[in-house]
């Protein structure tokens, strides 16, 4: 969840950029912004578990590669003439 003094103080921001505007179509894109914010931090869950980065990543498990059987056999049928998959 975004903190809500981070949103905060872009509302803040975008509250001051409205204010500032020398034209309706700036005052308009900062309280677009404004809505936008808000509706983030009202539209997001009221209490979300906290997100939290392993503190240990698991190693992966190293396997050896092998080669897929599509590509190392060959279906051999009667009236096909060549390898393009476009060869009927």
């Amino acid at each position: 969840m975004i903190p809500y003094q981070a949103v905060i103080q872009q509302l803040e921001k975008q509250l001051v950029s409205a204010k500032n505007a020398a034209t309706d179509q700036q005052i308009c894109e900062a309280l677009i912004a404004i809505r936008a914010l808000c509706d983030v931090v009202l539209d997001s869950p009221s209490d979300p578990a906290p997100i939290t980065p392993p503190k240990h990543l698991p190693q992966m498990l190293v396997s050896e590669t092998k080669p897929s059987s599509l590509y190392t056999s060959k279906i051999e049928e009667d009236g096909a003439n060549g390898d393009s998959i476009f060869d009927f």
